[in-house]
């Protein structure tokens, strides 16, 4: 049995599952899959289902998916390039999820 194969093929699916959410959030429907969300009461999480926040989230995942398919395409082939261009996008996501922070709590003051 190919047991080399299960951590490609589980990142795939994790990494078609983030882009399915994307795609929802891009659309403005469903929950925010953020930790402020997920612990704010109901009155709260209405509050912060707005576009501005649907878009943040969508991007994220998006970027995760790109990411988690990176790793799993790498890894499947065994490319040599691919671990640098996930640190490069890891940096670009990280950069804007601190981005995205600052600017949300300025707004909020």
């Amino acid at each position: 049995m190919c047991y080399h194969l299960i951590g490609p093929i589980i990142l795939a699916f994790i990494a078609v599952a983030c882009l399915i959410y994307s795609i929802f959030a891009f659309q403005g429907k469903g929950p925010l899959l953020t930790t402020i969300y997920l612990l704010a009461s109901p009155k709260q999480r209405n509050n912060m289902k707005t576009k501005e926040n649907y878009n943040f989230v969508a991007k994220v995942y998006l970027m995760l998916s790109i990411i988690l398919f990176l790793v799993s395409i790498g890894v499947f082939f065994n490319l040599t390039w691919v671990p640098q261009v996930i640190i490069g996008l890891s940096t670009i996501l990280a950069v804007y999820a601190i981005a995205f922070s600052i600017k949300s709590e300025a707004r909020k003051k």
